[in-house]
């Protein structure tokens, strides 16, 4: 068994699930197989179990640091539903399964073994390598949030994050603005409601007839050469005392993708429009969308390390999630590449896997970038 795939299944070993997290568990793994080479991590708490972990390797600071980014923490599962157990890491047929597979600890498992064999194999780096790794990603990407806050990205030149790729190189990603609408009504019991009319006050049919329209907006946003257009999902919905009551409130929230260049104001705009009197927006969070120039030479390295472990159409491509760059990268201006070995699509996934094959290509594509972007090769 390699390195890259022991280090995966024992990451997979660990519940990570957000929420509630308990990312210490999978820190110290990443951590135990650190010491061992002599590199001590710093591992700290958001808030209690909720851990990130920085390691760095030290260059002659001729060069810019290179930041590996992954998160910890994993989307919940329903057992009953898997053929497999979704933390023993069993391999079948080429795949290696369980939740995290894919998104996202076959990457940071492959991240850590690509800067560990930097290490022994004793060449001299222009610049430091940082394993940025995260809690709380699910979560508001509040791990990144923090190890930005906490200087931990100071000195670093480009950001490479191992979400699923499939081993292509992805420049860009969508960004993603959060709304909550609520509606308004007028409180009352249904047996004495015979005098109202048209939606009767009911703030869940106010709200439902909000929702209708919004479902159905057709947002302008600049031709990306990489991502689709802006897409939007009402994902929550709450409202209600009992069934015989006419509700006074109800609320849902709103999910919408954004493509670069995308102005979050307007969008806000297109939505309070069609809202009524009766209806209220609330901005829960905007992750903007990230996009790297397809000539970067920072990009450029990525292609040239895929291409070199035959990856067929490396890219550049692009990807409707988000990410940890997100947090990131803007706030830094940082060119971002995202590479990983899972399918995308996967995350989340009822029997989550990770092709072997591509998890070892991308221990040594992640080698690759490093070696190249600070200057050792």
């Amino acid at each position: 068994m390699s390195e890259t795939l022991a280090l995966t299944r024992a990451l997979i070993a660990q519940n990570t699930i957000d929420p509630p997290g308990n990312e210490r568990l999978a820190a110290m793994v990443i951590a135990q197989a650190l010491r061992r080479e002599g590199i001590e991590p710093l591992v700290y708490e958001i808030s209690p179990g909720r851990t990130n972990l920085v390691a760095k390797i030290r260059g002659t600071g001729e060069l810019p640091a290179l930041a590996f980014s992954a998160h910890f923490d994993t989307i919940g599962v329903e057992p009953e539903k898997w053929q497999v157990d979704p933390f023993a890491g069993e391999i079948r047929e080429g795949r290696l399964y369980g939740r995290g597979a894919t998104d996202m600890k076959g990457g940071m498992a492959a991240m850590t073994v690509a800067a560990l064999n930097i290490v022994r194999s004793g060449r001299q780096l222009k610049g430091d390598l940082l394993l940025t790794f995260s809690a709380a990603e699910n979560s508001d990407c509040l791990g990144a949030r923090r190890l930005l806050a906490d200087g931990h990205f100071s000195g670093v030149g480009a950001l490479l994050v191992s979400e699923p790729t499939g081993n292509r190189t992805f420049v860009s990603e969508k960004g993603a603005l959060w709304l909550r609408a609520t509606a308004r009504g007028e409180y009352g019991h249904n047996a004495f409601s015979e005098d109202r009319q048209g939606d009767r006050g009911n703030a869940i049919v106010r709200l439902a007839r909000y929702l209708d329209k919004a479902h159905d907006l057709k947002l302008e946003a600049p031709e990306h050469r990489h991502i689709g257009p802006p897409t939007i999902n009402i994902g929550m919905i709450r409202g209600g005392l009992s069934f015989p009551l006419i509700p006074d409130a109800a609320s849902a929230d709103i999910d919408v993708r954004l493509v670069p260049g995308q102005d979050p104001e307007s969008v806000m705009a297109v939505f309070q429009a069609i809202a009524g009197p009766h209806i209220t927006l609330e901005l829960l969070d905007f992750k903007l969308p990230v996009d790297t120039a397809d000539d970067h030479p920072f990009v450029g390295q990525c292609l040239a390390a895929c291409l070199a472990e035959g990856v067929e159409n490396p890219g550049p491509a692009g990807v409707a999630y988000y990410s940890d760059a997100a947090i990131i990268a803007p706030a830094l201006n940082l060119p971002m590449v995202i590479i990983g070995p899972g399918e995308v699509g996967m995350s989340g996934a009822v029997d989550e896997y990770v092709w072997l094959d591509k998890l070892e290509a991308s221990t040594r594509i992640f080698e690759r970038v490093a070696l190249s972007y600070l200057g050792a090769e």
